[in-house]
């Protein structure tokens, strides 16, 4: 089998993380592939091993940041060359408006969406020939099944400037580009037309502030105990709290003062800060074996 870079990704698995990439399920990998939905998640077990990552979105950040997924995985596949990007905005507000501005100045063809709801079955959206993307104006949770209901690459825009960590969890969500609201006039077009072909980018100002979640090279990695370990581990794995407590057999207040210390060890104040951290460092080792569900 062919092989790509140190991670040894099989082409297989290269073409199953690009498909993920692209907001598709299991069933809808394994229908477009021709395999049964077992020897998908076979697929994407072996490569969050290879990768080193616990879930599925860092998977899909780590092969971007390695320049895995430079194929045009989120592309439709029944796009014509040569058709325009049709592009849906969803959001409110000034910072949205001069999205639709910018566009409509740029002459791209052009939806807006104010309210959340599927258009998948949009007359525009379902006869368009050409790639899709979408923009997000300051997403909220719940707005990250636009972009995945139609299988196309979100840019997001945020009217303010984020913290380093909600930066990191835009990312986790599968972005493909963060535009500044300064830079929407010069730089939406071209990188909505970048990212429609699979490619990532991100103005200046996020990846400045990346930068400054990153520990800096000459500094030494803090040694963790076993137990803070697990906890990382847990983390990683997107587990709650009470999930973690429930498969290390201790009380959730230890693992709430365990995650505490391990905050203070890596100089992080959530989460996603840790997450980036301990990734800089090469402290998340390979999923661990699944934790139960989190019950009532």
């Amino acid at each position: 089998m062919t092989t790509r870079g140190a991670t040894g990704l099989t082409r297989r698995e290269l073409t199953v993380i690009s498909l993920m990439s692209a907001g598709h399920t299991t069933p809808k990998i394994a229908i477009r592939l021709g395999l049964r939905p077992r020897t998908i998640e076979n697929h994407k077990r072996h490569i969050y091993a290879k990768l080193g990552v616990g879930c599925q979105s860092q998977a899909i950040s780590r092969a971007l940041a390695l320049g895995l997924l430079d194929a045009p995985g989120h592309l439709r596949l029944d796009s014509e060359p040569g058709r325009p990007i049709l592009v849906i905005v969803s959001g409110a507000g000034t910072c949205c408006d001069q999205v639709m501005q910018s566009l409509l100045a740029d002459a791209v063809p052009v939806i807006s969406v104010r309210m959340r709801q599927p258009l998948t079955h949009d007359h525009a959206v379902r006869w368009h020939r050409g790639a899709l993307a979408v923009v997000l104006v300051d997403p909220t949770p719940e707005d990250w099944t636009l972009p995945r209901s139609l299988g196309a690459p979100a840019v997001v825009v945020c009217s303010r400037t984020p913290e380093p960590s909600v930066i990191v969890e835009i990312l986790a969500h599968g972005a493909g580009g963060l535009v500044f609201r300064d830079d929407i006039a010069d730089d939406l077009t071209v990188m909505l037309a970048f990212v429609s072909r699979g490619r990532f980018a991100m103005s200046g100002v996020y990846a400045e502030a990346l930068a400054r979640l990153a520990p800096s090279p000459a500094t030494v990695a803090p040694e963790l105990t076993a137990r803070e370990r697990d906890i990382l581990s847990s983390i990683a794995c997107g587990h709650t709290i009470r999930q973690t407590a429930r498969a290390l057999g201790i009380a959730a207040k230890t693992v709430e003062n365990t995650q505490a210390r391990l905050f203070r060890k890596l100089g992080t104040r959530n989460r996603a800060e840790t997450l980036a951290i301990a990734d800089g460092w090469g402290l998340i080792g390979r999923v661990p074996a699944e934790l139960p569900a989190d019950t009532a």
